[in-house]
């Protein structure tokens, strides 16, 4: 298995604390799933998502495809994969040229929308 994670914002790199989510309400993040195994990824967001917030739809997520095969195998994000911390996607099988890469844009809810 050989799934990447690369966090592009609010921090390169690395997972971002909820300190900076809190200031930033959004998570954008790179995946990508090269082996024939990779199937699931996690996302680390921290945004400390009620079970109220949860059951709304929050938080709102964008995949944006990266390779032209991954129009044909996009990711899902299930329901069920949106955690108060995280958020976990699906994924076809990633064997093949290229393997799947997607960016992934988790937003916060704010006062804006509420």
């Amino acid at each position: 298995m050989a799934v990447t994670i690369t966090y592009e914002y609010p921090v390169p790199g690395a997972a971002p604390t909820a300190a900076e989510v809190r200031r930033f309400s959004t998570v954008i993040a790179s995946v990508e799933a090269t082996a024939a195994g990779d199937l699931l990824a996690t996302i680390i967001h921290n945004m400390a998502l009620s079970v109220a917030e949860l059951a709304a739809g929050w938080p709102i997520v964008i995949t944006e495809m990266l390779l032209a095969g991954g129009w044909v195998k996009a990711p899902h994000q299930l329901a069920a994969g949106r955690l108060t911390n995280s958020l976990a996607i699906t994924m076809e099988n990633a064997g093949g040229v290229g393997g799947d890469m997607f960016r992934v844009t988790i937003l916060r809810p704010n006062t804006i929308v509420r």
